[in-house]
């Protein structure tokens, strides 16, 4: 049936929908991202596994550099959370890339969601100029990890404390070490940065490696500064 004939069905008139109001979503935010200050430095991405200190040291460097601060949670809430397990991956992938291809420059992103299966976006990312960097735990055993975990939720608000016990925690803390190691591997096939922090020194550890950021991240300026920017090439290569 020739597309100008074929009927609309209730799934398509709900995709545009959707698409409608991601859109919406979107130029707002735009209109907030533009209006703040932001420094001339490239974006960066900062993921990893979870219970790793990437947030803290997330929010340190955006607090230091000025940076226009999201969560992947935030995106993932306002966009979309709801949508049909089918329609998120490119839904996601859809929103992320045109944050980043709208400030390639001034805004940091930070949350698990950077390296959703099948982790494209930090390597899309990486071509384009924008800084990425994996945070894990992947070098001590998992009853070290625990001990952590429950060193942290003893003295502070947790979800954990409420949802696992102390055997619960041991095995999500073998979990976090096996994300961390593939998350290592992934890293250091790519050419990425990742790091791993030692949790039982976490102010000396957010430091360290808040330091290594803003040096990696000042060098890729140093370097686009000479070369110039990849701007229109990466435009016309949105869905590659």
């Amino acid at each position: 049936m020739p597309p100008s004939t074929r009927q609309i069905t209730p799934s398509d008139a709900h995709a545009a929908r959707r698409k409608v109001a991601l859109d919406r979503y979107l130029d707002r935010l735009f209109e907030k991202i533009s209006a703040a200050q932001r420094p001339d430095l490239p974006s960066v991405l900062i993921s990893g596994a979870v219970r790793c200190g990437k947030t803290k040291v997330a929010r340190r460097v955006a607090l230091r550099g000025g940076y226009y601060h999201l969560r992947t949670d935030q995106i993932r809430n306002q966009t979309y959370m709801d949508a049909p397990e089918g329609e998120k991956r490119r839904i996601a992938k859809y929103v992320y890339r045109r944050i980043l291809l709208r400030f390639p420059k001034g805004v940091l992103i930070d949350g698990t969601g950077i390296m959703d299966a099948p982790c494209e976006l930090p390597l899309w990312a990486d071509a384009r100029g924008i800084a990425f960097f994996a945070i894990g735990y992947a070098f001590d055993t998992p009853e070290a990890k625990q001990r952590d975990l429950l060193a942290y939720r003893a003295e502070n608000a947790c979800w954990t404390k409420q949802s696992k016990s102390d055997d619960e925690m041991l095995r999500f803390a073998r979990r976090l070490i096996r994300r961390s190691a593939d998350i290592k591997q992934f890293c250091a096939a790519h050419g990425l940065r990742y790091f791993d922090l030692d949790s039982a020194r976490f102010e000396a550890e957010r430091e360290r490696i808040l330091r290594e950021i803003e040096r990696a991240v000042q060098q890729r300026h140093a370097e686009q500064t000479r070369g110039g920017q990849p701007g229109l090439i990466a435009r016309l290569k949105f869905w590659r």
